[in-house]
């Protein structure tokens, strides 16, 4: 299967110069030589703690953070050099789900008015339809376009989020633990739905979540991170079957078992 994207000995370091971080004033390593490829068409996840590094490799990915050395390939073009009028273009390819869909949304901003922002400033014509289109495929409708998402429970505010990552058609998105904040009906749901857009529509999915019961249910493959380092990769049924690094095995042991 051809990568969508190559990631080689990426690296992101914090500078510390208030002493936030450390009474030593010591750069933080958020990412040391990842090297990670994310083929077209599948669900990659990437586990592990807080504070691994998995949203800031996310970032880095989307060019919403600079990084400190290391290459990112997009479809065999290395992103970071490129210039505001290239990053633009980018994103329009490679869209984020956050994790909380209670502050992701502009509460003062009705839903039709959050959909069509990221077509204005990308030009795009027949708004209206592409709106239109694109909710109905989160399972919502027309009529919820003239609310505000505080009208909404957590659930169709995800879906709303989801809507909003999809209106530009982008072939990547890289969903930040997208179902963390709802409960475990509703996040069922939610996972149902990014299996079928993957499938509908093509995509490649970047999924970051600390759950591996989640995991194991939607990803082909699985990236294993530790302290900015991935320590195991491979299929997620092998490494739930015959996981290989201490700290995957912990991970595995510590979970609660959940059945979606």
């Amino acid at each position: 299967m051809e990568n969508l994207i190559e990631i080689k000995n990426l690296y992101k370091t914090y500078s510390d110069d208030t002493g936030f971080f450390s009474a030593k004033k010591e750069p933080v390593h958020a990412l040391k030589g990842i090297n990670l490829e994310i083929k077209k068409g599948e669900i990659l996840a990437l586990v592990g703690e807080s504070g691994c590094g998995k949203s800031t490799l996310g970032n880095c990915i989307l060019k919403l953070l600079d990084v400190t050395s290391g290459e990112i390939l997009f479809e065999g073009e290395n992103i970071i050099n490129y210039d505001k009028k290239q990053t633009k273009a980018f994103r329009k390819q490679a869209q984020m789900i956050f994790q909380n869909p209670y502050s992701s949304l502009n509460p003062k901003m009705k839903i039709k008015e959050i959909l069509e922002e990221p077509l204005k400033i990308h030009g795009i014509k027949n708004k209206k339809e592409t709106v239109y289109e694109t909710i109905k495929l989160c399972g919502l409708n027309q009529n919820d376009l003239k609310k505000y998402p505080h009208e909404f429970s957590g659930g169709q505010r995800q879906r709303i989020a989801i809507a909003r990552a999809l209106v530009l058609k982008p072939k990547f998105i890289v969903a930040d633990e997208p179902i963390s904040a709802l409960d475990v009906s509703i996040a069922a749901q939610i996972i149902n739905l990014l299996i079928e857009l993957k499938n509908k529509l093509d995509l490649t999915f970047l999924f970051i979540s600390h759950d591996l019961n989640i995991v194991k249910y939607i990803s082909e493959r699985t990236a294993v991170l530790n302290k900015g380092t991935i320590v195991e990769i491979g299929s997620t049924d092998e490494i739930f079957k015959n996981p290989k690094d201490d700290y995957t095995k912990l991970l595995l042991n510590s979970i609660p078992k959940v059945d979606f």
